[in-house]
């Protein structure tokens, strides 16, 4: 399937979602909102598709909201609708249940950066250029840019990142514990298959519940956590695929 703005590609149990406006570095703007909305729920619905390699064409991640969008933010029902259809892509791609695999080059500012950590594994080529730009341009941080910075490096890192709004390397991401890995550019593409197809071998129930463990961790007590994993993990040991596996491991 393709759009104007999106482009959804299935290699086997692979799928590459790419955002397509090269020609304003993937600028997100309502139209490409839309779309996102619509390809996500095909996703959703598409229980042969077990991990998501989320990029952008034309050798930039996307550098955020369309910028002629913002300038022109003086209607204020239109803008809200713009940032509740944002809301909307982030609460899909967090709550969906296969793996996704960001592949960063070129740009990713602002909107764009915090949609690149909505990622369970970002890869960056060492030249990426990340940047929490909104406070250079008198906005709110969004994206989810106040859930995911401090999670990931902690307070005072994600103050340093947002408060002053610098730019940083996709080098400089790895070492800080924002991304999970950073290579040359010409590595980067290989890089990211590599880990969709370690991915995909996994068995889909696994890789959805261990997400989803992980990700609601954060909001638990320790005894809260443990009840979770042992009343999920009831259900799964009674799996077929379980019983299988185990077999195979017992063989050994």
């Amino acid at each position: 399937m393709s759009s104007e703005s999106i482009i959804l590609e299935k290699d086997g149990p692979i799928c590459n979602l790419i955002m397509n406006r090269p020609s304003v570095m993937n600028a997100i703007d309502a139209s490409m909102v839309e779309c996102f909305k619509s390809v996500l729920e095909k996703i959703e619905n598409d229980k042969t598709i077990k991990v998501i390699i989320l990029s952008g064409a034309g050798g930039n991640f996307s550098s955020g909201a369309d910028l002629n969008l913002l300038a022109n933010a003086d209607y204020a029902p239109e803008t809200l609708n713009m940032l509740r259809g944002l809301r909307k892509v982030m609460l899909q791609l967090h709550n969906l249940d296969q793996p996704i695999v960001t592949k960063v080059r070129g740009v990713a500012y602002g909107f764009g950066a915090n949609l690149a950590l909505a990622g369970d594994f970002v890869v960056s080529s060492n030249n990426a250029r990340f940047s929490e730009v909104f406070v250079n341009i008198n906005a709110m941080i969004d994206g989810g840019g106040s859930y995911y910075l401090p999670r990931l490096v902690g307070l005072a890192k994600a103050k340093e990142l947002a408060l002053l709004g610098e730019e940083f390397s996709g080098k400089e991401a790895k070492e800080i514990g924002l991304i999970y890995k950073s290579v040359d550019e010409n590595e980067l593409d290989a890089a990211v298959l590599e880990v969709a197809k370690k991915l995909s071998k996994k068995e889909p129930a696994a890789l959805s519940l261990i997400k989803e463990a992980l990700d609601n961790s954060l909001h638990m007590s320790f005894s809260e956590a443990l009840e979770w994993e042992f009343s999920h993990q009831a259900i799964m040991i009674q799996s077929k695929e379980h019983k299988t596996l185990l077999k195979k491991l017992l063989k050994r």
